[in-house]
C-alpha cells in the first residue's frame, strides 16, 4: 500500500483561508515522512489528484460554521450531504465542486478524507488568526493519525451537532 497523500488547500494571501498551505508547510518543516503537496487553490486538477492516489487527505478551511479554530474530520460523500446554502470551500472553484464534479461522473471518491479547520478571519493579509494558528499543533496531529490509519475515523457531522476530533 502506498503512503497516503496530504494535500493542503488554501490562499495565504487571505489569513486563516492559507490554514492548509501553512499545515503542510509545518509537517515538511518538521520532516515528517509523507508525500505532501501544497496544493494552494488547484481547482479542477483535484480531480485527477483525488482519482489518482490511494488515499488523500485534504486540509483546508472550511466554513461550517463554527468557533474558529475547530477541526472537523470528513469523508468526501459526507461533505457532499452538509446542507447546500453554506460556502464550505473558500476558493473559487474549490473542493466542493470538484467532489460534485466527480460523483456526477460516477467516480468513487471514497479515499478523499477533509480535515477541515473552521476560520475566523478570511480577509486579505498574511499570517493566520490567533484562534487557528494556536490550532496547528493540533492540526499537525490529526493529518498523522490519519495518515496512520488504515481505515479513516473522519465522521459525518450533522448540522446542529458539535464537533469533536476523534481521540487516539
Amino acid at each position: 500500500m502506498t503512503r497516503p497523500l496530504v494535500l493542503g488547500l488554501g490562499n495565504i494571501l487571505f489569513r486563516d483561508d492559507g490554514v492548509g498551505v501553512r499545515a503542510v508547510e509545518r509537517l515538511r518543516q518538521d520532516g515528517y515522512e509523507a508525500e505532501i503537496i501544497n496544493g494552494a487553490t488547484l481547482g479542477l486538477s483535484l480531480f485527477d489528484i483525488f482519482k489518482n492516489n490511494e488515499k488523500v487527505i485534504v486540509v483546508d478551511a472550511v466554513n461550517m460554521g463554527r468557533d474558529p479554530g475547530t477541526i472537523a474530520c470528513f469523508k468526501a460523500e459526507e461533505l457532499l450531504s452538509l446542507p447546500e446554502n453554506r460556502n464550505f470551500s473558500l476558493h473559487e472553484i474549490g473542493l466542493l465542486e470538484v467532489l460534485k464534479i466527480g460523483f456526477a461522473l460516477e467516480e468513487n471518491f471514497s479515499n478523499v478524507i477533509i480535515i477541515g479547520i473552521q476560520p475566523g478571519i478570511i480577509e486579505q493579509g498574511e499570517g493566520l488568526s490567533p484562534e487557528v494558528e494556536d490550532k496547528l499543533p493540533e492540526i499537525i496531529e490529526v493529518v498523522k493519525k490519519e495518515v496512520n490509519q488504515d481505515a479513516s475515523y473522519a465522521r459525518n457531522i450533522k448540522r446542529d451537532e458539535p464537533v469533536r476530533v476523534p481521540e487516539a
